[in-house]
């Protein structure tokens, strides 16, 4: 693991600055306020996160041999529930320990919740945020959260016919 020149410390991410004429690789924390030139090892960990998503957004948990999907409006469904039981955003964050960063972006519907966040969500609030998958074909919307065309939804039901 390669290590910063300034500090010493082991890091993954290394950042090429110029430090009085001389390039140096340092740290994330040694480059702040200065012009980093170049970025070494950051590929590999944005690729990583990105294959996460991909994964995460794959394909709705399977229970007792019925597929589930997330309600529509799970955002909402959390802020009314949170809402009656007159919880403060930053109380459930530390009751379910959980940032209240990542419950907000889970409110406002930005973030879905990971499973395990889901099942403390519904044990602390009382609610069902999983719902039966309808027949027809869901799509999962992607990190892009490209629009569902009536084009999209035509070629499913074609290969499905097929």
């Amino acid at each position: 693991m390669p290590e910063c020149e300034i500090c010493g410390k082991k890091v993954d991410t290394l950042f090429e600055i110029n430090l009085d004429g001389s390039q140096m690789l340092v740290c994330e924390k040694d480059a702040r306020g200065r012009d980093v030139l170049n970025t070494f090892g950051r590929e590999e960990k944005e690729k990583k996160k990105e294959k996460e998503v991909e994964k995460s957004a794959e394909a709705p948990p399977v229970r007792g041999g019925v597929q589930s999907e997330l309600v529509e409006n799970y955002g909402e469904e959390i802020r009314k529930a949170r809402e009656a039981l007159s919880l403060p955003l930053k109380v459930l964050a530390e009751r379910i320990n959980e940032k209240e960063s990542t419950l907000t972006r889970i409110e406002k519907q930005e973030m879905l919740p990971s499973e395990k966040t889901r099942q403390k969500l519904e044990k602390e609030l009382g609610i069902k945020l999983l719902s039966k998958a309808s027949d027809t074909k869901t799509f999962i919307a992607s990190k892009k959260s490209e629009p569902v065309t009536l084009w999209d939804l035509a070629k499913k039901e074609d290969e499905k016919g097929e």
